[in-house]
């Protein structure tokens, strides 16, 4: 078989049924290979929509792709890769590179930075794995190794495949079936027996979940384990959504002092907190504005549980939650919830509590649920969501709109509803055009605050936060999209009932006063304020 075929039928093979990327002249025998392939090939208006459009597929499917061209293509797409990195997205990067027989280090080659080598070390940084597809013998081995590491560590990975070695034929070879790293029986049943002891003995045990839980498809087993021995769960400001918010155990999501404060009052009095798959970023503990105390905490993570001070290597979720629900030496426990989500009437409070009030209405296992960075990333800690995707640790701008692309074809039974600001809607919002020309369904509410006014929360200087005013409408409109502007609450409830019921690309700027921030970034600004009393 040739090169290209045989790496786009092991993509296809994986669960990549479409890839994202934009086409170059030192990738259009690689892009006719694809075409011939079993992938879609979905053409995004930028490099960067099209790793965050890969990445929200990943997180999805299991496995996103991205195809681009060398140089002005690959490096473009760096950031959104990044942040596949940090937030574990198995993404795949398939570049074209120049031709092998034509490199010479003198020669001048457009889209060459500084070696013909740079680029894939500036992608080793951001994988988990790498190769240059050069070779007919080894070429084969690299990809399995390359797909090996991506699927299990659920990061991205990266190839090269220079334009004379795409239909290069291969060699005979013997490639090992994929598998994963088996934990050692002996760890896993120490490690139980030490989470186990611990759980016996607590008075107040909570589980934390976190986005792990969702990159490893566990949410069935942790909803499993809640009911089988009644304990309350939060869900971290990554995970959230991976324990069902409608679900009778559900406490809330914590984010320090910005998160719901039930959940934060559980969460820092247990004296037993099993963290599944919880990572305590800057992020996740309201910029370190949590109090857990380290000798109360089980955590555990895709490869390795970690007990206090203790360290259990080569073991992990997919090992522990099984064993945990298959023990016979754990007890149900009694628990009462007292959590309530706070609702607004319509007619009270911030416009853009409200909007997460009435989104919170909607029959949520229909939507797919995107936030970008700024505020409405915080606001969405208040979101009612079965199903939501978020930068909630990278915290890149310009995630939402072309995430939308990704969860569209990813989550087909879901219709995506994305909540962006006005600065990262300036960033990839030309994506609309891009749902538009594949008919993907989708609503983008534009909370318009006239500036990164989540920044000037936080103490920056206003002159800084300021951006130029866009007619959103008129833009939503120019692409193809149906846009609408709302004022107050009851129009923001009517142009979503109307964009609910039309099968379209639909945008909704609300227009929100400057000062009008969500109830997390507002606890947030108060906890620093109180302890940087210059912010």
């Amino acid at each position: 078989m040739r090169l290209a075929p045989y790496l786009f039928n092991r993509l296809s093979d994986l669960g990549a049924a479409h890839a994202f990327g934009i086409p170059g002249d030192i990738v259009l025998p690689l892009f006719d290979a694809l075409e011939a392939s079993p992938i879609r090939l979905i053409l995004t208006t930028h490099e960067p929509s099209a790793g965050f459009a890969a990445d929200a597929y990943a997180r999805l499917k299991g496995l996103g792709l991205a195809v681009v061209t060398y140089g002005a293509g690959a490096l473009n797409m760096v950031n959104a890769i990044g942040q596949a990195y940090a937030e574990k997205s198995p993404v795949v990067v398939v570049s074209g590179a120049p031709d092998m027989s034509a490199r010479q280090p003198d020669l001048l080659i457009h889209h060459k930075v500084k070696t013909f080598d740079t680029q894939r070390r500036i992608y080793e940084e951001v994988t988990v794995a790498h190769a240059v597809l050069d070779d007919p013998v080894n070429a084969p081995r690299d990809i399995h190794r390359v797909l090996e590491a991506v699927m299990n560590e659920k990061r991205p990975g990266y190839f090269e495949v220079p334009r004379d070695r795409v239909w290069m034929e291969l060699r005979e070879f013997d490639v090992p079936t994929p598998v994963s790293a088996a934990a050692s029986p002996m760890t896993l049943a120490e490690a139980l027996q030490d989470i186990t002891a611990r759980l016996n003995r607590s008075v107040r045990p909570v589980i934390l979940a976190g986005v792990e839980i969702m990159r490893l498809g566990l949410r069935e087993q942790l909803i499993n384990l809640a009911e089988q021995y009644n304990l309350p769960v939060a869900t971290s400001f990554m995970g959230k959504a991976v324990f069902p918010e409608h679900h009778a155990n559900f406490i809330g999501t914590y984010m320090g002092a910005a998160g719901d404060q039930y959940a934060r009052r559980m969460v820092e009095e247990s004296d037993c907190l099993l963290m599944l798959g919880a990572w305590l970023t800057d992020t996740e503990t309201g910029l370190f504005t949590s109090a857990i105390p380290r000798e109360a905490v089980i955590q555990v993570l895709a490869r390795e549980v970690i007990i206090s001070h203790h360290r259990y290597e080569g073991v992990g979720l997919a090992d522990v939650l099984p064993a945990v629900l298959a023990s016979r030496q754990i007890p149900q426990r009694e628990f009462r919830n007292e959590f309530v989500r706070e609702g607004l009437p319509v007619e009270e409070g911030s416009l853009i509590r409200g909007v997460i009030s009435i989104l919170s209405d909607l029959n949520d296992r229909e939507y797919a649920f995107i936030t970008d960075s700024g505020d409405c990333l915080f606001g969405s800690v208040d979101l009612n969501a079965e199903l939501i995707l978020n930068p909630g640790y990278y915290a890149s701008m310009g995630f939402g709109v072309p995430a939308a692309l990704g969860a569209s074809l990813g989550a087909p039974d879901r219709r995506p509803i994305v909540l962006v600001g006005d600065g990262g809607f300036q960033m990839t919002g030309m994506e609309l055009a891009t749902l538009v020309r594949y008919k993907l369904d989708a609503m983008v509410i534009v909370l318009n605050n006239g500036g990164y006014r989540s920044l000037e929360a936080l103490g920056a200087d206003r002159k800084f936060c300021q951006i130029h005013p866009w007619d959103y409408v008129k833009v939503a409109q120019a692409l193809g999209a149906v846009g609408t502007c709302v004022h107050t609450l009851d129009e923001f409830r009517a142009a979503l009932q109307a964009a609910c019921d039309r099968k379209d690309v639909s945008l909704i700027e609300v227009i929100l006063p400057p000062d009008d921030i969500s109830p997390p970034l507002r606890r947030l600004r108060e906890k620093i304020r109180s302890t940087h009393p210059a912010i």
